[in-house]
């Protein structure tokens, strides 16, 4: 919850108190909803419904484009503009009307708005284009694997709900522990220009690194000595990531990393030369990211096309040529699973894919500028995204709806990532710092400072141990737990 919510709860608890009252933030905080009908004091009910009323304002979806709002304002005879007012402010002033509404009344107001959106969005932007014989195959094969996936997400969820309170206060509490205790490890120059992108290997023994040098550099965790360098880039380098699995269970021959660049390369590489192994063809357009799909079997790209496509590593074929997006498509995430995709873009929009049916089963909408980090939570069913109006928005896929609204930094939110668990988010921006999040509440834990630059892009490691980002000043840096036992 936003810090502005916890304001609210002190001020209503100490203009409570004034009058009279013993009823503590705590009682305000854990209460959903509030029975008015049993409060005594009018001035009390009074204020406990202003306070549920913020409260709702808060959950409220309203659109984002400024010519919808307008049009809301025009229907429920409010003006559509007040002097001084900015796209913002009428926004808000929506807001704050439709939450003194009951909710078949808003939700009447937002119907036709809804309906007409859905419509656009459906019918105007999405679509599916043709795919080759083997894109079935391919279907069958995530769908196999997502299954068998699945099973043990859930098995392993169902161990963690038998945990009982004290067991999860004592873990949150070691969560706690471990960020305060994070500091500055190391640093180092990985070339003559900007890191653009930084990943961390399945062993967490090694971390890869893109630049717009050109360059893509694996070095050696925790020494941060250079063990390979590739080189085949003609333009600025994006992205660079591991293949899961790389440095455990395949082979130094075989593919262990991909990356791309601004020209619409895709450069696919093993561990054994300097030179690329094979090239995926040309895009066309410059290629933001690359992800791999957890059975590491297919490779997703983004490209300012506006559009995202899926390979399949094995034959270095397109199988998916997915558009939907009305700007450039900036990063992709898939599910732990395998069976979801998850895609933001410049257009402020998020979408999820079924990767199964190839059907966008979900439409996020919310931010106010460009998408340019996505990120899905271990447990497989939320979802946080991060953009340039400074924000983070975390979503329910199985409610598909916002949960909650963070103003996580003061620029650009450009890199998310989760520990293994789940317990802990780590944030990048370009307002030169990292921010620690408990994911139980997304309550901020710890702000890192330490690059001098904006900062491109964050990774925790698989062992949850390391921490490391990439930033603008030529460098990625290294951040760890004070008692890390390197032995």
């Amino acid at each position: 919850m936003s810090s502005r919510g916890s304001l609210a709860d002190r001020a209503t608890v100490e203009r409570i108190r004034e009058r009279g009252s013993d009823i503590t933030e705590k009682d305000i905080r854990s209460a959903q909803t509030f029975d008015l009908s049993k409060m005594d004091n009018p001035e009390e009910t009074e204020l406990l419904a202003e306070f549920d009323r913020r409260r709702k304002a808060r959950n409220l979806m309203v659109p984002t484009d400024d010519e919808r709002v307008k049009y809301l304002l025009r229907k429920i005879s409010e003006p559509i503009c007040l002097f001084g007012e900015d796209v913002l402010d009428r926004r808000e002033r929506l807001r704050n009307f439709l939450s003194r509404l009951t909710d078949e009344q808003v939700f009447a107001v937002l119907q036709d708005d809804e309906t007409e959106k859905q419509e656009t969005t459906e019918d105007g932007e999405t679509w599916y284009h043709h795919g080759p014989p083997e894109l079935r195959e391919a279907r069958v094969r995530i769908a196999d694997f997502s299954l068998e996936r699945a099973k043990h997400r859930l098995a392993k969820a169902r161990v963690r709900a038998t945990r009982t309170p004290q067991e999860k206060a004592l873990a949150r509490q070691e969560v706690h522990k471990t960020v305060q205790s994070i500091s500055l490890f190391g640093s180092q120059v990985t070339g003559t220009n900007r890191t653009s992108y930084v990943d961390f290997a399945a062993d967490s023994n090694h971390a890869i690194t893109s630049n717009w040098g050109g360059q893509v550099q694996i070095w050696s965790i925790p020494n941060c000595l250079n063990e390979q360098t590739f080189q085949g880039h003609p333009d600025k380098a994006s992205c660079a990531r591991f293949r899961p699995g790389a440095y455990q269970n395949i082979q130094p021959s075989e593919v262990n990393a991909a990356s791309s660049d601004f020209s619409g390369n895709v450069m696919l590489w093993n561990l054994n030369e300097g030179k690329a192994m094979a090239q995926l063809e040309n895009h066309g357009n410059r290629v933001t990211r690359v992800a791999f799909h957890p059975s590491g079997e297919f490779l997703g790209t983004t490209c300012h096309d506006k559009s995202w496509r899926l390979y399949d590593l094995q034959t270095q074929k397109e199988l998916l040529f997915q558009e939907g997006h009305s700007d450039a498509v900036y990063d992709l995430a898939f599910h732990p699973d395998g069976s979801l995709a998850l895609s933001g873009s410049c257009d402020s929009y998020g979408r999820v894919w079924d990767l199964r049916t190839g059907r966008c089963i979900m439409f996020l909408e919310g931010h106010l500028k460009d998408i340019y980090a996505v990120q899905w939570h271990p447990n497989g069913f939320v979802m946080v995204t991060g953009a340039g109006d400074n924000q983070c928005r975390t979503w329910d896929i199985r409610m598909r709806r916002q949960l909650y609204n963070i103003p996580a930094h003061l620029s650009n939110v450009t890199g998310i990532s989760m520990d293994s668990e789940g317990e802990l988010m780590i944030t990048s921006s370009y307002d030169r710092t990292l921010k620690l999040w408990t994911t139980s509440g997304w309550q901020p834990l710890r702000v890192l400072e330490g690059h001098h630059e904006p900062v491109t892009s964050v990774q925790m490691s698989p062992n949850n141990k390391w921490i490391a980002s990439g930033c603008a000043d030529k460098t990625f840096k290294l951040w760890t737990t004070e008692s890390i036992d390197f032995e």
